[in-house]
Formats: structure tokens, C-alpha cells, sequence
């Protein structure tokens, strides 16, 4: 018969075993920390990213509706009146301004008849707050002599996951051929994390009115 080696593994061969165990194990958990941190990064960025584009999306739909009154033409209450010139949408506090933080609008929410006189319900309007660094919207619970930029009556939309780093509007009004004006609005609005502000994102949209004004 053969004869069996029942020595085993010496000392020297155990602590190689083990000190490559040990290396394994750190480099799979190094990974494992690398891989987790990677997709905790990228949850965040795709939060940033979905909430920024839902507040985008919100602001333009509403905001494409501006000056809408179902056949009042240009006698409509739906539109801001300075200097012998018409607007559709105000920014800040004067009607002359075309860029500002806070943009105020309106239109016939519910009535399918002509209108000489604007609803409380019918004034809109969104802000940046930068005490907060959150945007708001205006809801109007009385009168329309509140709606301005400076009242108190918005309320905060954005999620309290993000920090609004800022929120701008840019207002271009240009005449075309028959003499009519029309509005195109630019968007801009960045935000971060709150618990992350390193992570920002910075996203911009310019939309046409459907709705036109006469220039006088």
C-alpha cells in the first residue's frame, strides 16, 4: 500500500491562505462600496433631474395658456395694459420689465363665453423665493388686488429634496408680418440637493405663446 502524507499545511501555508482571503475579501468589499456609492450618485442625479423637468414641464404648460379668452379678441381682460402696449405676460414688478425672477399671467380657466372682467381664479402666476430657495405659485384665496409679486399669497411647489439655486424668466415679444405680436418665453432654472449641493443641474426651455396681442 501507499503510504497517505497526514502532515497538513504548515503554518506558513495558512497564513499565506489567509492573508489571500483577507485581500480578496477587502478588495470585494472596496467594490462593493465603490459600486454603492456609484448608485447612490446616479439615484440622485436621476431625482435632480426628474424633479427639475417636472417643474419645467408644470410652468410651461400653464404658462402657454396665458392671455386665453374664449372669443374676446383684443379687448380681452386677460391682457397687461402699459403704455398703449399689451402684454401677455408680466415680469417682476413692471410691466416694461422683460426679465425677473417672478412671472405673472392669466386666463379664462373654466367659462366658454366672451368676458370683460378677469376671475380670481383666472390670475396665475410663479416665483423664485430665495429665502426658501424654493418656487412658488400664486393662489389667489380673495380678491385680485393681491396678486402681485411682493403678497403673500404663493405657496412652494418644489420638493424639499432640492435647494432652487434660481429661477429666471426672460420675456421676447416680436411682430410679425400682420402686424400682431408674438411672445416666446425663456426658462431657466437650476437646482442641487439639498443634502448633496454638489450635485446641480442647470436646465433651460423657451416656449411660444399660442396666443397673440395686438401691438397698441
Amino acid at each position: 500500500m501507499r503510504a497517505v502524507n497526514c502532515d497538513g499545511y504548515s503554518l506558513i501555508e495558512l497564513l499565506v491562505g489567509l492573508s489571500v482571503s483577507i485581500m480578496i475579501t477587502m478588495a470585494a468589499l472596496a467594490l462593493m462600496t465603490t459600486a454603492t456609492t456609484t448608485q447612490s450618485r446616479l439615484d440622485g442625479k436621476t431625482v435632480l433631474s426628474l424633479e427639475i423637468s417636472r417643474l419645467l414641464t408644470w410652468m410651461e404648460s400653464d404658462i402657454r395658456r396665458a392671455g386665453l379668452c374664449y372669443q374676446c379678441g383684443d379687448t380681452s381682460p386677460y391682457h397687461f395694459k402699459h403704455s398703449n402696449r399689451s402684454h401677455l405676460l408680466a415680469i417682476g414688478g413692471e410691466l416694461d420689465q422683460s426679465e425677473g425672477q417672478c412671472l405673472r399671467f392669466s386666463y379664462q380657466q373654466t367659462e366658454t363665453y366672451p368676458t370683460h372682467s378677469m376671475g380670481k381664479d383666472d390670475a396665475k402666476g410663479f416665483r423664485f423665493d430665495a429665502d426658501s430657495q424654493a418656487i412658488e405659485i400664486y393662489e389667489n384665496h380673495r380678491e385680485i388686488k393681491n396678486w402681485s409679486c411682493e403678497s403673500t399669497y404663493w405657496r412652494d411647489i418644489s420638493s424639499h429634496a432640492l435647494k432652487i439655486n434660481y429661477l429666471t424668466f426672460s420675456r421676447d415679444e416680436q411682430r410679425t408680418a400682420s402686424g400682431r405680436v408674438v411672445t416666446s418665453l425663456t426658462i431657466k432654472l437650476s437646482a442641487a440637493l439639498r443634502d448633496k449641493p454638489s450635485e446641480s443641474e442647470t436646465l433651460s426651455r423657451t416656449l411660444v405663446l399660442v396666443n397673440t396681442v395686438n401691438p397698441s
